[in-house]
This record gives C-alpha cells, structure tokens and sequence, in this order.
C-alpha cells in the first residue's frame, strides 16, 4: 500500500570534536637591556591569549600568543618583571568537514617552568592545552504523520532548543589611565592583570547589544626604588554592539568576551615624569543565539484496518536550561610565613574545575592558587603560594538526568588584609560561565509497513467498558482494542494519556 508519509525535518547540533590537545611553551630568552641582572627567579608562569579559531574544510586552526612572565630580583633586592610573547598556531584534524561549524576554544597552562641559566639569560619550559567542543548544524527528517490505512500515530511534543549558528568579532580598548592622587610617579610595571566583566546583554533584530567592564590591576615600582610597589586597579565600562543575523527579539544569546591581548605600559608625560598607564588591549567576542521551540515526534504507530509495523531510529535533542553568568565570593584566611614585614600583592588563579550534578543543581568546584609577593623583615623579597578550594552551587530549575555543562571560571578580582604579621584574610570574585542543556532522547519512527492483504478483524460501532489502572496509557489501550486514541479521550473527556488515577473508561469502536 502507498502512503502519502509526511515528514518532519529538524536542525540538530551534532558534536564533530570534542577533546583536548596539547601545545608545548619553548623559549630561550635574553633581558632587555634595561632589565638589572637574574639574582633570583622568584615565580614564572604564562597567560594563553587565543586571537582566532577557525573551521577549514575537516581542520580546526586557533592561533594566538603565550605571554610568559618571569619575575625575579635583582641586585638591589628588588623584584623585577620581564615577560616573552611567544605567538603559536596549532591545527587539529577533525573527523568531518562542519558547514556552520559553532567552535569553543578554552585554553589553559598545564605547567611552565623557568630557570636562569646566567643572570642574563632565561629558559623556559612547559605545556599549554586547548579544551575543544566543535558542533555543526545536521538536517534530520523522520515521520510525524500519514495519509491513508487508517493509521494512527502516537505523537509528543518535545521541547527543544535550535542553536542558531555563532557570530565572531574583536574590538580595541586603547586608554591613557592617570595614577591615583598622591601616587608616586612609575618606575617600572611588575605586574599587570587583565579580566572582562559581562554585565547586561540585550538583543536587537541582527544585533547584540552587551555592556562590561574591562577590569586592569597594576602592580608597579616607583621610581625611588625604596619606595614600596605601589598597587592601581581601574574598571573601564565596555558597551558595544555586535553583529548577529540570526538573532531576534525571541533568542537567548550566550555571548563571550575574551582578552585576546592586552599590553600596559608607562607613560611620559610633558614634564618627562611618567603619571599615567597606556593601555592597548584587544577584546574577542562570540555570540551564540539560542531559540526555544517545540517538535512533534512520533514515537508508535498502528493501523486500525490493516496489520502493520514500524521501524524504529534515536533522535537526539538538546534544550538551553541556562546561561550561567555568575560571580562567587571566595574567603580564606591564610597563615603567613614567619618573618614577614609586609605584602607587597596577592592574586588568585583557576588552577581546575569540576561539576557535577547534586539533584536539582549543580555544584562547579574550581581549585585556586593564591599568590603572594611580600618582603620579609631583612628587606629580602620572596614569593610563596597556597592552594584553596571554591564550591559554587547552581539551580538548575528543571528536572533533567541529562545534563551537559562545560563551564569556565576566571577570577575578576582580589583583595586582602593582613591580621598582624600572621595571617592574611584573602576575599576574590570568581566569574563561572556556560551554557547548561538537558539532553532529550526519543525513538522517532523511521518507515512504516501496512499490508492490505492481511485485513483486521473487528466489528464497528461497539462499546466497551474497561477499569483502568493508575498509570496506564491510552494509547497502549487504544491499540489492544485496535480503535483510535482520539475517540477514546473524545468519549470520556479527558486529555492526558497517562491516567492518574483508578476510573473506568468507555471504548468506542471505530
């Protein structure tokens, strides 16, 4: 028999690669001219700035630069800073060539190690890694209804979510930051640390409207070399708006702000003194619109006139649950070494994380490295570190056995006080971020069989009685009395195929 098979077509987002990948830190460097002599390394380690990542046929390419900073002291028992930029480009083959490729990069340093081999030479050794996730738009058809052999389908509405492909852009941030009031002028800059701040995100036809803070912390040497480092922190507010066809009013957009370069350096001004930081910075943003919608699927199908069977094939859906952008406090209170006269800085970093899901949440557990630099009372200056542990819980909000999450975590900010010479008490504001979806999997018919030669047997226009049992299906009763779900819900007026409760149900034959 020839069915006239209506067919549902769907976008999904099938996983091309997902993975990691490592790339090695090589370099051997010399000190600028201007640089004191190597007394002492006290502490190296690297910043992974990805400037673009992009699909090639089957080959993903991210290019971008490893920033290594070593800090030392010097002859005059000061701490010094150089740093190396060391540019790379790493290609990954991929199992396919994606045709709307929405393309994830997250780097992170495995471990950089520096020693000196003279006191104007350094080499320095280690490993950078990029976590992957590349999916790409998959047309799938399957069939949600037919025409012809008194066919009856069970259908569900599944509630999905379409990812509406990825729009990439950069912008500069370029300022000229004025020191403090009563800052003494700069000699030379230690420390500089850059971070992004997503605040609002609004979305217009074809655009998205975001607005941040570009957040800068400064650790630098006067110049009278006796004076103590001296600290700036500034908070630039970002408001720009980025280019996204595909999305409207109606779409959920997950946008990402990322540092693809930032250089800070002194400034001098007309009376030849240096009162003000040069910034030229370089922002990466991605947009990701999502739109929510709503799918019938078929999942079982019977004739009521003919003996007939289907075939079965698994759809896979995925539904945005949320876009996480939020920040966790974290407080410790460390003890200090003994000796100490004062600390010159402190900052924290996101060594790891890890989720995992708690019932109806999700608990993100981000290891940290508290950093401190501090001169101890025989004016020597040293560098010594901790470990600590964030635990940051999410509602998810819905009920879901599937979830998938591939957060980031990134600290915006640190401050400390000292309790005596002791103790330190250490305060940092750590921002998560990703998306959280809810895999949905169903059994989608994929062709159905009628035989007209083998016609059911039955008698039209009867009615039985039947006493249903909590829980039972009205489509599973419709097909054991081989009559339509429809007029079985029409004749005793109820809605659900699932019966909540003990009741008696009549069956009309059709």
């Amino acid at each position: 028999m020839e069915l006239n098979l209506q067919r549902q077509t769907i976008t999904i987002n099938e996983t091309v690669y997902q993975g990691s990948v490592e790339h090695p830190i090589e370099c051997d460097g010399l000190l600028p001219d201007y640089c004191p002599d190597i007394v002492k390394v006290l502490k190296c380690n690297a910043v992974v700035h990805v400037d673009s990542s992009s699909v090639s046929g089957d080959r993903l390419t991210i290019e971008g630069m490893t920033v290594c900073h070593v800090y030392y002291t010097s002859e005059s028992n000061q701490i010094r800073h150089v740093e190396y930029k060391i540019p790379f480009s790493k290609n990954v083959d991929l199992r396919s060539s994606p045709s709307d490729p929405i393309i994830s990069v997250i780097p992170s340093v495995d471990y950089v190690n520096c020693r000196a081999v003279n006191p104007r030479r350094l080499d320095m050794r280690g490993a950078i890694s990029f976590t992957i996730k590349i999916t790409d738009q998959k047309q799938v058809q399957f069939i949600s209804d037919a025409i012809g052999g008194n066919l009856q389908f069970k259908q569900e509405m599944v509630k999905a979510t379409d990812v509406l492909g990825q729009c990439q852009s950069s912008f500069p941030i370029i300022e000229e930051l004025d020191l403090g009031y009563g800052k003494p002028p700069i000699g030379n800059i230690i420390r500089s640390d850059c971070r992004i701040r997503l605040l609002d995100q609004k979305v217009v036809s074809g655009k998205c409207v975001v607005k941040g803070e570009f957040l800068l912390h400064i650790l630098y040497q006067p110049v009278e070399e006796n004076d103590n480092l001296q600290v700036m922190e500034y908070a630039l507010p970002i408001s720009q708006i980025l280019d996204c066809e595909a999305a409207d009013e109606d779409c959920i957009c997950d946008v990402e702000l990322m540092v693809a370069s930032c250089m800070v350096s002194p400034k001098v001004g007309d009376d030849g003194e240096c009162r003000a930081f040069s910034l030229d910075a370089k922002v990466m943003a991605s947009v990701t619109p999502h739109r929510h919608t709503e799918i019938p699927v078929a999942s079982d199908c019977f004739s009521t006139r003919y003996e007939s069977s289907c075939k079965h094939a698994p759809v896979t859906f995925q539904r945005l649950v949320n876009v996480v952008n939020e920040v966790a406090m974290h407080k410790v209170s460390l003890d200090l070494p003994e000796g100490i006269d004062c600390v010159l800085d402190a900052w924290c970093e996101v060594d790891s994380l890890t989720w995992k899901q708690r019932g109806d949440a999700l608990q993100v557990d981000c290891n940290l490295t508290i950093s401190l630099f501090a001169r101890m009372e025989n004016r020597e200056c040293l560098y010594f570190e901790q470990q600590s542990q964030l635990s940051h819980t999410i509602p998810l909000g819905v009920t879901c056995d599937d979830i998938s999450f591939e957060p980031t975590c990134d600290v915006l900010s640190s401050s400390y006080s000292l309790v005596g010479k002791e103790k330190i008490d250490l305060r940092c504001d750590v921002m998560i971020k990703g998306c959280i979806y809810c895999t949905i999997r169903r059994q989608s018919i994929a062709s159905i069989t009628v035989d007209e030669n083998k016609q059911k047997q039955k008698e039209q226009n009867k009615l039985y009685i039947y006493y249903a049992e909590p829980g039972e299906s009205v489509w599973e009763i419709a097909k054991r009395y081989n009559t339509s779900p429809a007029a079985i819900w029409e004749e005793n007026g109820i809605q659900e195929d699932s019966l909540g409760e003990k009741c008696m149900l009549l069956i009309p034959i059709v």
